[in-house]
């Protein structure tokens, strides 16, 4: 079986969690990441991979050949009030039929306020913060993409993934936490 090549944009909690557990599955790839940091190889456990500066500003043009050789792609970078930076920056370079699936990571804020009713996927999508705003805009620009080069494209919405360090228990005990 060929390996795969992953590329995940940011490469936070769920993204290392996925990438560990398809190792631990015995699933062979190959990763390529993005950070806000300097590009450099870099080690998950004893999983090798390459990570590339990528911002909305700026990003590693060494980046763009790990890229094209992407066949599956998960997004878990937040959107800006300027859209999606991904498809800001890479949206031709989508045009390539070999994309086997992407995964966007969105957020459960963009169901809104229901008024303390149950929500699912087939729930209305009422956003109210500029949070929940964004990323709905943005599941819209990745549903677009989709549509216009025929690639399987996966949503999930996450509640509250910040991190083990930053999680709303945390915040709760520094005084930090939003009550929305």
């Amino acid at each position: 079986m060929t390996a795969m090549n992953i590329v995940c944009f940011g490469f936070g909690q769920v993204a290392k969690k996925f990438i560990k557990k398809i190792k631990n599955d015995g699933v062979s790839f190959n990763l390529t990441t993005t950070s806000r940091e300097d590009s450099k190889n870099k080690q998950l456990d004893d999983i090798n991979y390459q990570s590339f500066q990528f911002t909305e500003k700026i990003f590693d043009k060494n980046f763009i050949s790990k890229f094209e050789q992407a066949d599956h792609v998960l997004i878990s970078i937040a959107p800006t009030i300027r859209g999606d930076i991904v498809i800001n920056k890479f949206k031709n370079y989508f045009k390539s039929k070999k994309i086997k699936w992407i995964t966007y990571l969105s957020a459960t804020s963009v169901y809104g306020d229901h008024g303390g009713e149950w929500v699912n996927e087939n729930s209305e999508t009422k956003p109210t913060s500029s949070n929940g705003i964004e990323r709905l805009k943005a599941e819209k620009e990745w549903i677009q993409l989709s549509n216009k080069f025929d690639l399987p494209l996966q949503i999930f919405r996450l509640s509250g993934i910040y991190s083990n360090q930053y999680n709303i228990l945390t915040r709760l005990k520094a005084g930090e936490a939003k009550i929305v």
